[in-house]
């Protein structure tokens, strides 16, 4: 039976959620295990009934737990969109420092072009030039709806990370990459935007096509100075 460590420092909460994560990433707790009762929580933690249903609260809206009534409380087994809210709220809080903003984008960008181009497949690799396509046409075909255009944008860039073959790059990436939707909206918004998005995939597919780093890491980087460009001019 797992036996959860006496916690006796005051912050007493945040305790109990570091406990959670030491215990997950040293493969005590797994998924899908069942959690002890209420009761012998408490007993094993030697904290109160508030603590921690409090922190239990907070670690089923992290989506660490899942809380299942008349059942009890289970390790999740698999990932939910909650599980990546603290990286969220961090990156919209920090979202007015765009040198920063633009830094992440460009790490993350840079880093699943290069693995999708070491891994994937023909079949990846035509879904991804599908996608390219579609955005191409949309704009060839003067179409004015910005979210139709900016969603067409980001599925470019959806399929090249699920090219990667990998589900916690995957996780990861479309995680962070929905939360630019706003920043490429500004940018497709203009008729040059939506040229330059264009140009862009082709380049970085082609890029990817040819499965060559350091042509990829180029067309990333070209592709991003314009988004870079109006991101700046948006702050001032």
């Amino acid at each position: 039976m797992m036996a959860f460590k006496n916690i006796k420092r005051p912050t007493v909460v945040e305790e109990i959620i570091d406990v959670f994560k030491n215990m997950l990433i040293s493969g005590e707790l797994k998924p899908g295990d069942k959690l002890p009762s209420e009761t012998q929580l408490m007993d094993q933690f030697g904290v109160g009934r508030t603590a921690l249903r409090e922190a239990m609260k907070m670690l089923s809206a992290l989506g660490v737990i899942d809380v299942r009534q008349g059942d009890g409380s289970y390790i999740v087994d698999k990932p939910t969109s909650a599980s990546l809210s603290p990286l969220v709220f961090a990156i919209l809080l920090e979202a007015g420092m765009n040198h920063e903003l633009f830094e992440l984008r460009m790490l993350l960008e840079v880093g699943y072009c290069q693995l999708a181009a070491e891994k994937a497949t023909p079949e990846d690799l035509q879904k991804i030039e599908e996608v390219k396509n579609s955005f191409e046409a949309l704009v060839k075909s003067n179409n004015k709806d910005i979210d139709l255009l900016t969603q067409a944008d980001l599925e470019f860039h959806y399929q090249i990370i699920d090219a990667t073959n990998n589900s916690l790059v995957v996780r990861i990436s479309r995680t962070v990459v929905e939360l630019f939707f706003k920043s490429i909206q500004n940018t497709i918004s203009k008729l040059e935007g939506r040229q330059w998005g264009v140009e862009g995939h082709r380049n970085i597919f082609n890029a990817i096509q040819a499965r060559n780093p350091s042509q990829i890491r180029e067309a990333v980087l070209v592709s991003l100075e314009r988004w870079s460009k109006d991101l700046n001019e948006k702050s001032t």
